[in-house]
C-alpha cells in the first residue's frame, strides 16, 4: 500500500484526535504572573454547578462599579490576557480573568462534544461569581472574549439577561464555526501530520474535522444568536477583527456583526489572528476603552 494510500487511510482518525485535541490541549507552558504587568491579583476559584467544574481565576480590582470578565483563546490561558488586563486595570476597571475548563488550572472536562454549551456555562459562573461578592453586586458588568471565547461570551448573553452591560469580541466568533474550523488545520494551530497537510489526505482530514466540529461545538439551528431578541438588541457590542486574519476571516466577524442594532466593528489592517492589539496598540486601546466609556457609566474610582 502506498504511504499517499496509508495517509488517506488514517486521516480520519488523525481528524478525530485534532477535534479532540482542540478542546482538550496539554497543560500550558511559559506561563506570567499578574505582578509582572504591574498587576496585583487575588487567586480565586470559580464553581461550575452542577458539573462540579472548578474554574482557576485572578481578580484585580479597581472601580467596583466596573467590571470586566476576561476570556482567553483556544489552548491558551489566562495569562495570555494579562497585557489586556493591564491597560483595563490602568483605565480604572476590576479585572477578572479566568481559565475555562480544560485549560490553565481550571477542572478536567474529558467530554468529547457540546463545549459551546460547557463554555457558555463557564462564562456564565464567572459573572454569578463576581455577582455574588457583595462589592460587585450592583457593578457594570462587560463580558470580554478572544478567539474560542468570543462564541462563548457572545452565547452566554441570553443565560445572562439583563445583567451584562457591554460585550468586547476579539479575533471571533464566525457566523459559520464548521466552515472556518479547517483554518486551525492550516494554520498549524492543531497538531497534524506533515503527510497529512499535502495531497489527497488534506482534504480528507479537513473534511472530518468540519464535520465533526459539529459535534465537538455542539452547533444548532440558533447560532449566531438571533440579532431581533431583547438581549442581543440591546446589548452594546464591540467585533474586533484582523485584517490579515487566516483563521477567523475580518469578513466573517463583520457578517456576524452587522444584523445587531447596537455591534459596532473594528478591523486592524494587517493584523493576524490575536494580534490586533499589538499591530496597532494605540488604535486598538482607545477604541475600546472609548466604547466602554459610552457604554459604562464611570463610578468614583478604588483608591
Amino acid at each position: 500500500m502506498s504511504k499517499k494510500l496509508l495517509a488517506v487511510c488514517a486521516a480520519p482518525l488523525v481528524a478525530t484526535r485534532a477535534a479532540y485535541a482542540a478542546f482538550h490541549p496539554p497543560p500550558p507552558t511559559g506561563r506570567r504572573r499578574p505582578d509582572q504587568f504591574g498587576l496585583r491579583a487575588e487567586e480565586i476559584t470559580i464553581a461550575v454547578a452542577p458539573s462540579g467544574i472548578r474554574l482557576s481565576g485572578w481578580l484585580c480590582r479597581g472601580d467596583p462599579g466596573r467590571v470586566v470578565l476576561l476570556g482567553h483563546g483556544l489552548g491558551l490561558e489566562k495569562s495570555r490576557s494579562l497585557p489586556y488586563a493591564r491597560f483595563l486595570h490602568q483605565a480604572g476597571y476590576t479585572v477578572l480573568l479566568f481559565d475555562f475548563r480544560n485549560h490553565g488550572d481550571s477542572s478536567r472536562d474529558r467530554s468529547f462534544g457540546g463545549f459551546d454549551r460547557r463554555f457558555a456555562e463557564d462564562a456564565v459562573a464567572a459573572a454569578a461569581h463576581v455577582r455574588s461578592l457583595p462589592e460587585f453586586a450592583g457593578a457594570r458588568l462587560v463580558l470580554y472574549g478572544f478567539s474560542l471565547s468570543s462564541f462563548a461570551m457572545l452565547r452566554s448573553l441570553a443565560d445572562l439577561d439583563g445583567t451584562v452591560d457591554a460585550l468586547v469580541c476579539d479575533s471571533g466568533p464566525a457566523c459559520d464555526p464548521p466552515a472556518v474550523s479547517p483554518n486551525l488545520l492550516r494554520t498549524g494551530l492543531l497538531p497534524v501530520p506533515e503527510a497529512m497537510r499535502a495531497g489527497p489526505a488534506r482534504p480528507v482530514v479537513e473534511r472530518v474535522f468540519r464535520l465533526l466540529n459539529h459535534l465537538t461545538m455542539g452547533r444548532s439551528g440558533n447560532w449566531p444568536p438571533a440579532p431581533g431578541s431583547p438581549v442581543y438588541a440591546t446589548t452594546p457590542m464591540l467585533f474586533i477583527a484582523g485584517g490579515t486574519d487566516p483563521v477567523v476571516p475580518a469578513e466573517e466577524i463583520v457578517r456576524l456583526a452587522r444584523p445587531y442594532p447596537r455591534a459596532e466593528t473594528l478591523v486592524v489592517p494587517g493584523a493576524r489572528h490575536l494580534r490586533a492589539m499589538w499591530t496597532d496598540k494605540e488604535r486598538y486601546t482607545s477604541t475600546v476603552l472609548d466604547f466602554l466609556n459610552r457604554c459604562l457609566e464611570p463610578t468614583k474610582a478604588v483608591r
